[in-house]
């Protein structure tokens, strides 16, 4: 099938019948990708300004980008990245689309996706909502709140800060500054982030059962209502419920970070105790101890 291809320079839409796959690489704007159940895509430009916008159809792979923008390396894009290119666009995709998307500084809503997706941001907040499927996100500055996911999520970060809710099965972040906050319902499987000064915040729903590895050299560390300080990276401890057949780990190391977990109130409740084994130092757990397999 032969490519048809469009360079936009203004508003303009385009109608597509069948998408299965889908790359989207713009320096800066607005982009709003939304899911529904038909098989094609629309792709509405409303504006354009700086650089030209290049559109293309090879097959049924979709593929949106400023010319010459290779997001094949993120860090390089990162370091060459030159202009002020925008451009405000609009795309309904088929909800099981893969979608590969890769913003400078431009901001952007991803919402409806049944599929996996893989987000990358310099310096533009994104917002993704409404998501079955894995996401693998890589963020420098920009913001990323992920609302409403089932799946695995892995993180990486420099100073941008991540806020997550839904029903995720595993979540894995590591990054330098930014603030990490999940919001998580049901039992996840595990949950496992490395920082050097960035806050850590998870809440999870009062009865499940947890087991807690947390590091920090000189962050505050609390689960439920225990607080330790000042452990210089000894380690922390915690077992709390029957680590019996479904439970989550959760696994922490920061410098200076504090690392906080949090239950969910019970609708009715007035107070719940706070229940476990708590194990605080632990003498034989270095500064910069991880499990194995992972580095700070």
């Amino acid at each position: 099938m032969a490519i048809e291809k469009w360079l936009v320079t203004g508003p303009k839409v385009i109608d597509l019948e069948l998408v299965r796959s889908v790359k989207i690489s713009l320096i800066g704007g607005k982009i709003d990708v939304i899911a529904h159940d038909e098989p094609g895509a629309r792709v509405e430009v409303h504006s354009v300004s700086g650089r030209d916008l290049k559109v293309s159809i090879d097959g049924d792979v979709l593929e949106i980008d400023h010319p010459q923008l290779s997001w094949d390396n993120f860090i390089e894009v990162f370091k060459s990245f030159k202009g002020n290119a925008k451009a405000d666009i609009s795309i309904m995709i088929p909800r099981e689309a893969s979608l590969k998307f890769g913003v400078v500084n431009a901001s952007a809503l991803i919402s409806g996706l049944r599929t996996d997706a893989r987000v990358n941001s310099v310096s533009g907040d994104i917002v993704i909502d409404d998501i079955i499927g894995d996401l693998d996100i890589n963020t420098v500055s920009g913001e990323i709140s992920v609302s409403d996911q089932e799946g695995v999520l892995n993180a990486h970060t420099v100073t941008g800060d991540i806020t997550v809710t839904g029903a995720l099965r595993k979540f894995s972040a590591d990054g330098v500054s930014g603030t990490v906050f999940l919001d998580l319902t049901g039992i996840p499987e595990e949950i496992s982030n490395n920082t050097v000064s960035g806050d850590l915040t998870v809440r999870l729903d009062q009865d499940v059962p947890a087991r807690f590895t947390l590091n920090s050299v000189s962050g505050t560390l609390q689960v439920d209502s225990t607080i330790t300080r000042g452990t210089r990276g000894r380690g922390f401890n915690h077992t709390s419920g029957s680590l019996d057949k479904k439970w989550v780990e959760v696994r922490a190391n920061s410098v200076s970070g504090d690392i906080t977990s949090v239950r969910r109130a019970t609708v009715g409740a007035t107070s719940a105790p706070s229940t476990g084994v708590y194990d605080a130092p632990v003498t034989d757990a270095g500064p910069f101890d991880a499990p194995e397999g992972e580095s700070l």
